[in-house]
């Protein structure tokens, strides 16, 4: 900063605000910052996204790229030349934009560069993971989204345990507790009708483990439907594979939803059969509106999801899928079932709230930079 009451300039770094969870958590945290004391800027570098919207109706200033190619040194003196004439005092990068961030910031040396490690990086290839290695060196701290990313990134990585820490993903509360169901209500809707409608809802790739999910529903009752919403790689593979099964009529892909707390609150129940994952956001999301949640016993996915708010199947297994699916499906207004959704609701908003976690991140920045000031 050039003097101390100017604000905090901080500069986020990202390939794009297309829908998912790394990138809802850069919306939220911008959105919640305390603006008299941080001034956020944005570098997109592949394009713009949906909810882009969202943060220039706040005048967060934006700036999109356009990046063509997947590795690109056009990109990265595109993303020094924005810094030099930013002058940020944090570059916070996400996703791709650790690649070119850090070496970037670093090269002009921004007091504070910080990175935020979404997931677990399973699938990640071997040019990446040697980029990965190499743009760690230019950062200052690294923040992992549960206690399972960062001991993939301390093994991955190689960082030292000191230049890690855990800041859990947020979620605005508020906004899906006003399309909350009131247990009791949602419970004798679903005993007045059938079907019960099951739902998930990320991209459609293969971590999320959708073929399972598909594997599992030919041993589904038939008094259940789920509804899958997202896009992806995977699309084409999963319609297909529907098709096979004959399950066009139990089993639909939806695409993308305008409004998650909307769709969420159509269900009445919700699934996330993942293979791996860094923490699962949409998980809190079905925790506020008070869905009964069925996950997979993976990485972050059990730092939300216990045996007293939840219901936990091994990853990949359709089998177990299936016969956890039916057992709900035929008690679904047991008082056992109602109480294990109202203490993961309480708990989502006790340990989540999108407040509460960007504080922590003020407070992080606050302590780095006074740090590098010493």
């Amino acid at each position: 900063m050039d003097n101390r009451s100017a604000k905090i300039k901080i500069v986020y770094i990202l390939p794009t605000l297309d829908k998912g969870g790394a990138e809802r958590l850069v919306v939220d945290l911008i959105l919640n910052l305390d603006r008299t004391v941080f001034e956020p800027m944005l570098i997109l570098f592949k394009r713009g996204g949906e909810w882009l919207a969202e943060l220039t109706a706040e005048n967060v200033p934006v700036l999109i790229l356009e990046k063509k190619k997947k590795i690109s040194p056009l990109n990265f003196w595109r993303i020094l030349s924005a810094l030099k004439k930013i002058r940020p005092d944090i570059v916070h990068t996400h996703l791709g934009g650790d690649i070119y961030g850090r070496w970037a910031a670093k090269l002009i040396k921004v007091p504070v560069i910080v990175s935020t490690e979404h997931n677990i990086n399973i699938d990640e290839g071997f040019i990446y993971n040697i980029l990965k290695r190499f743009s760690v060196r230019a950062g200052r701290h690294i923040i992992a989204v549960s206690e399972a990313v960062k001991q993939d990134i301390l093994s991955r990585y190689h960082i030292p345990t000191d230049q890690v820490s855990v800041i859990r993903n947020g979620v605005d509360t508020a906004k899906f507790l006003k399309r909350a169901k009131a247990s009791a209500n949602n419970q004798n809707a679903i005993n007045g009708r059938q079907p019960v409608i099951w739902g998930t809802m990320g991209r459609l790739s293969p971590q999320k483990g959708h073929l399972t999910l598909i594997e599992a529903w030919k041993k589904v009752d038939n008094n259940a439907t789920c509804l899958i919403a997202g896009t992806g790689p995977l699309a084409k593979t999963l319609l297909k594979k529907i098709k096979q099964e004959g399950l066009r009529e139990r089993i639909r892909l939806i695409g993308p939803v305008a409004d998650p707390a909307a769709f969420l609150s159509s269900l009445d129940a919700f699934v996330f059969p993942s293979l791996w994952e860094g923490l699962g956001l949409v998980i809190l999301e079905a925790g506020l509106i008070g869905l009964p949640v069925v996950a997979s016993r993976v990485n972050g996915i059990t730092e939300i999801i216990k045996e007293d708010n939840g219901w936990l199947i091994p990853a990949g297994d359709a089998e177990a899928l299936a016969t956890q699916i039916n057992r709900l499906n035929a008690a679904m207004n047991d008082p056992s079932i109602i109480a294990k959704t109202d203490k993961l609701r309480a708990e989502v908003i006790a340990n989540f709230d999108i407040k509460n976690i960007a504080q922590k991140y003020q407070n992080l920045y606050r302590a780095l930079l006074a740090n590098e000031q010493l």
